[in-house]
């Protein structure tokens, strides 16, 4: 959300003043502007404290749940993150959260669920950058089903081919490597180990990788 110092992005000022509870709105955007910074600052028990406290004047605040989501996400509460940005999906028609409550999902042990929420993930409606990671998370739940074939094809949608490589582009190779080491295409996948290794040497465990060693 990005709010500065002294205030919040006036989308989400507004969206607090329609939904917080009768003589709460103020009470909730202090939370909110609290919570962010916590969260900017590593101090993530505080910012779940001062959500929770957000949420409970405002229940129906997108934004709200957003921030809660993430919070939980970067804590590893998989369950929390899980529940509020279903939550946040839902009250907001919005998807751009999506690649994130689909990793919470494969964490929980849910892969099934992760892959369904984002065969829907609308390319149009989110950014190019969500999108990849939208499909890197998805092609992961499918590994986790044993699904490898499903899961490089689902990649293969994806920038293999870009004029300008950008560090999303490297991890968005990566997956599709490990997709096709998954799948047993291990020639295909030292290409693209290659291709890395090229851009970046010191990218991930690329180094090993190229060379047929895992971790």
């Amino acid at each position: 959300m990005g709010p500065d110092e002294t205030e919040l992005p006036r989308d989400i000022a507004s969206e607090i003043r329609q939904v917080a509870h009768f003589g709460h709105a103020s009470d909730v955007r202090d939370a909110m502007l609290s919570a962010a910074t916590a969260f900017e600052e590593g101090r993530l028990d505080e910012a779940v404290e001062l959500l929770e406290g957000a949420k409970k004047h405002a229940p129906r605040s997108p934004s709200v749940r957003e921030l809660a989501g993430l919070v939980h996400y970067h804590r590893g509460d998989w369950r929390g993150a899980a529940r509020e940005l279903a939550a946040y999906r839902r009250l907001s028609g919005r998807y751009d959260q999506d690649p994130v409550y689909a990793d919470a999902l494969r964490a929980l042990g849910r892969p099934e669920k992760a892959a369904e929420v984002l065969a829907v993930l609308p390319a149009d409606e989110v950014s190019e950058e969500v999108y990849q990671e939208g499909l890197i998370v998805r092609s992961g739940a499918l590994r986790d089903l044993g699904r490898f074939d499903e899961a490089v094809e689902v990649l293969r949608a994806g920038p293999l081919e870009v004029s300008e490589v950008r560090p999303h582009h490297l991890r968005f190779w990566y997956s599709f490597a490990e997709a096709l080491e998954g799948a047993g295409l291990r020639s295909q996948a030292r290409q693209w180990w290659d291709v890395i290794y090229a851009e970046d040497p010191s990218f991930f465990d690329v180094a090993r990788r190229r060379l047929g060693v895992k971790g």
